[in-house]
């Protein structure tokens, strides 16, 4: 029966096989049955050419059967084979049931090759009215030994000549007889698991009732030993006549003399079958089958001397494309030597092609747009069906020139779907032609180094077939599979090929040269970003790409800073957990954007999401080395037909304490995936959840900067201009009130309270002064232990250094911001501290205060760089009595004190007052 392996890259090698089976064919005239029809005898054999007699004929037992020649083991040989069948009889000794269908099952390896043998038309083998063939003698292959019961009731042994047949383009091989005007045809099929050739006849004439066949094919029929055997329009019966040749010459010169079939290249100790089937007229889906592993004396069908057979396969790799870093398609030429020789041996089979492209070449990601895989259904791998593969599939084309076939085999090279392929991997590629009469589909294995995304191709298990030169192209184009190294230079792919044979493997290096647009390994990324609705104090998506040209060094980091004063509103937004956001699995509730990836070598990168395939998506994540948020970036890397799962990166949101300004650092990018290498050509970021990004109100011209790091360690600065626009008309009205507690009288130390209100949809505060009355004095008897900047930065400020307890409220977090007021040193040539307010809460803000004295005599504080940021409300408290800060150089109810104020709003509209100070006098208080 039909074996079920499947094998590989060897297109020739299937039409070798196609023309095996044809000579098989005419070995399964002699078939066998089941049930219905039985085999009373089945026998095949192996042998070497005919025992000749002096004269050259050959050598006839009594009864008028040939001397059975040598059996012959010899792998790579060309044989004699004769495939005998006779039927069991009854009583009568009549064939019980009439033979309609004999086919034998040759084993894999097993070729004929009737191409270059003259074909004999089909008038000249009905030859009608004239008994016999009229087929030429150039074009027999064979003899056919036939006993049949003739419908007078006499018994006739037949002994006629086989022919080789022309055949239509479905056929691989047929072969016809004739006998007592009864036409004999065997066709030849190849089996679609094993590639082995199939071959009997379908509709056994019932003219004359077979009892017995004996079908011999000669493996050289132009040797001379055939010569007393040629016959044209003779036939014998009864007793073999032998027509011989006037010219014994002829057969030394002529074509035909090249071998015509040939035994398998592969040895072991286990004899290979040969399958006969048959079923007769009455009961035609009725087969009797046998499995014969040794010949009619019992010889097992074991094949040895591998090891004489020759094996001298090369290889050539080119390139469509000889530019560094570009998209390339790729030729490829295998060529195995196939001599002719009819007293020689033939080449061993090629069982495995494996081909490792040099490093840095690689799959490209470009290749993936448009593109589909073809499942195993579509394929039908084990089928003689038409592939039924989607054409965006077709990665390339195929040509197979073979020994067997006096035309080239022509099919598609297709990409396999991921996972749904003989190998169950990523990456896999079908050959697939249409031979005469069979579907020719090999699955070839692609791996790829996980760590450098080297290519390497394997097709194993290849079909015991011979050719002789193998041409696979692969597309080159923007959309090519492949992609050249990063560099110009001379690389080396890597050939290995294994025979039937023998396990030893014939290694070759093959140079490859890449000398065209070397200017490569640069790193010049560009930068884009800004508000996509730029109007001042909006809300707005914020978008920022990074643009790399083709030949320059991989991006790896990204460190991106947004100018002063765009900022997020992270008030009511759900935070992706640790554990969520080191997967990417975050909620929806936490997505603040989305990211666009383009990856590619060429004009063409595949862009990442591609319609219909899961969406990216940023979320908003807590803490993360350091900065108090992060956001994840979730990229399904889903391209064409490949999934190459989930690349999660996490970004560090870092918050700058002083401007507000947020820094987004990233992890390194991941540089290959599964083995495919992510050329980043186009990284887009699009912060677009509603009401999210706002912008600055300040519109001076301002930029988003950026540290970009290559792969290799090479670092880049590019930016981009930004300004907001409208910020003049923005109002800017905040509303301060300052209030004193505790002692009043002079020499006192009250407390001070500053509370801030700012109306919303205006102007943020830029810059703050308050002048206090000129009778209220710095105390330096209270400036003592002021915190240094090291102390603060190490947050260990002492406790003598904290002046109070400042809070801002603004609608962009959930919770105020509250901390200490600190007296700090200046670090300057000032002469008192600084007034700091160090807020925390969802992020940490200082805000810093410079204390000297006015032209006027009073305590002057300068809030100088107010972050542009809103805030509806703050609050500033000084403590007073033994921590006062402030002392009283006069009693304060005995005038009423005012304090000066000037703030100047970011888009530099101002809002000055005298403002009266809130006291603790009041009723029954004397004013002394």
């Amino acid at each position: 029966m039909t074996n079920s392996n499947t094998f590989s890259p060897r297109l020739s090698a299937k039409l070798l096989l196609s023309l095996a089976m044809a000579l098989l064919a005419m070995l399964a005239v002699a078939g066998s049955a089941r049930a219905a029809l039985q085999f009373d005898q089945v026998g095949v054999d192996f042998n070497e050419p005919p025992v000749l007699n002096p004269d050259g004929s050959p050598v006839v037992n009594a009864d008028g059967t040939f001397v059975k020649p040598a059996f012959n083991r010899q792998a790579g040989s060309h044989p004699d084979i004769s495939v005998f069948f006779k039927v069991a009889t009854g009583s009568d000794s009549l064939p019980i049931e009439a033979p309609k269908v004999v086919e034998a099952d040759l084993p894999p390896g097993f070729v004929g090759n009737p191409n270059g043998i003259p074909t004999c038309p089909a008038a000249d083998l009905i030859n009608p009215g004239q008994g016999g063939a009229n087929c030429s003698m150039e074009s027999q292959v064979g003899v056919v030994e036939i006993t049949a019961w003739a419908s007078t009731g006499s018994q006739q042994r037949i002994f006629v000549g086989l022919f080789n047949m022309a055949h239509g383009p479905d056929v691989p091989a047929r072969f016809g007889f004739k006998y007592s005007a009864v036409v004999g045809l065997l066709t030849a099929r190849v089996r679609p698991g094993d590639y082995g050739i199939s071959s009997g006849s379908l509709a056994i004439s019932q003219g004359e009732s077979v009892e017995s066949a004996r079908v011999t094919l000669w493996g050289v029929p132009g040797d001379p030993s055939h010569d007393s055997l040629r016959q044209d329009h003779i036939q014998s019966i009864q007793v073999p006549k032998f027509n011989m040749p006037q010219s014994p010459a002829l057969w030394q010169s002529i074509e035909s003399k090249r071998p015509f079939l040939t035994m398998p290249t592969s040895c072991g100790d286990t004899p290979v079958g040969i399958t006969v089937r048959g079923a007769s007229w009455e009961e035609p889906g009725i087969f009797d089958e046998r499995t014969l592993t040794a010949d009619e004396d019992g010889t097992p069908f074991t094949i040895e001397g591998c090891e004489k057979l020759g094996f001298d396969p090369s290889a050539v790799v080119r390139p469509t494309s000889r530019e560094a870093d570009a998209p390339s398609g790729l030729a490829v030429d295998v060529h195995v030597p196939q001599p002719q020789d009819p007293y020689g041996y033939a080449t061993a089979h090629v069982r495995k092609v494996k081909l490792t492209l040099p490093e840095g070449m690689s799959v490209s990601p470009s290749s993936a747009t448009g593109l589909e895989g073809c499942s195993l259904a579509q394929i039908g791998i084990g089928s003689n069906d038409p592939p039924s593969c989607p054409a965006a599939s077709k990665l390339g084309t195929v040509e197979v020139d073979t020994p067997l076939l006096d035309f080239p085999l022509e099919g598609d090279v297709i990409l396999a779907k991921q996972n749904d392929n003989p190998f169950n991997s990523l990456l896999a590629l079908y050959i697939a032609a249409k031979g005469p009469g069979f579907y020719l589909k090999l699955p070839g294995r692609i791996d790829l180094d996980p760590q450098t995304g080297r290519l390497t191709s394997t097709f194993d298990n290849n079909p015991q077939l011979p050719f002789e030169d193998l041409h696979l192209n692969l597309r080159g184009g923007p959309g090519a599979a492949l992609v050249t190294p990063p560099s110009c230079g001379t690389y080396a792919a890597e050939a290995e090929f294994v025979s039937w044979a023998s396990d030893t493997p014939v290694n070759q290096s093959i140079p490859m040269s890449f000398d065209q647009a070397c200017n490569t390994g640069g790193f010049s990324p560009g930068l884009r970003a800004g508000s996509t609705t730029p109007r001042g104090g909006a809300f707005a998506p914020f978008n920022l790409q990074i643009v790399r040209g083709d030949g320059e060094t991989n991006l790896s980091r990204i460190e991106a800073t947004l100018p002063e004063g765009l900022l997020a509103k992270l008030a009511g937004v759900s935070l992706c957990g640790d554990a969520q956001a080191a997967t990417g699995d975050c909620p929806a509730a936490s997505q603040v954007g989305q990211v666009t990836v383009g990856a590619g070598a060429g004009p063409l990168p595949v862009y990442v999401p591609e319609a219909g395939k899961a969406p990216t998506a940023a979320y908003l994540a807590g803490p993360y080395k350091g900065a108090p948020y992060s956001l994840v970036v979730k990229v399904p890397a889903q391209a064409g037909p490949f999934d190459l799962g989930t690349v999660t990166v996490r970004n560090a949101l870092q918050i700058d304490p002083t401007t507000a300004q947020v820094t987004a650092k990233s992890d390194p990018l991941p540089q290959i995936l599964q083995g495919i290498p992510i050329a980043y050509r186009d990284v887009r970021v699009e912060v677009n959840r509603p009401n999210f990004t706002i912008n600055p109100t300040s519109c001076k011209q301002m930029a988003v900067t950026s540290v970009l790091t290559s792969a290799s360690g090479q670092t880049a600065s590019p930016s981009a201009p930004f300004a907001a626009s409208g910020c003049d008309g923005l109002g800017f009205g905040p509303k301060l009130a300052l209030s004193l507690k505790g002692k009043m009288n002079r020499t006192g130390n009250p407390a001070l309270k500053a509370v801030l209100k700012a109306p919303t949809g205006q102007a943020n505060i830029a810059k703050t002064t308050v002048v206090l009355p000129p009778a209220m004095l710095i105390d330096n008897a209270h400036i003592n232990n002021p915190c240094t900047r090291v102390q603060f930065n190490a947050n260990e400020c002492p406790a003598g250094s904290i002046l109070g307890q400042a809070t801002a409220y603004t609608p962009l977090l959930d919770k105020p911001l509250t901390g200490p007021v600190y007296f700090r040193s200046n670090g300057g040539d000032r002469e008192l501290p600084d007034l700091v307010a160090d807020l925390k809460g969802q992020i940490h803000v200082t805000l810093v205060g410079f204390i000297d004295t006015a032209k006027s005599g009073g305590v002057r504080t300068r809030f100088a760089d107010v972050p542009d940021a809103p805030v509806s409300k703050f609050v500033l408290k000084l403590s007073g009595g033994k921590k006062g800060l402030i002392e009283n150089s006069e009693n304060l109810c005995s005038f009423t004190p005012k304090a000066k104020v000037q703030m100047t709003g970011q888009n530099g509209k101002t809002a000055n007052s005298n403002l009266k100070l809130g006291t603790s006098c009041g009723k029954g208080k004397s004013k002394k």
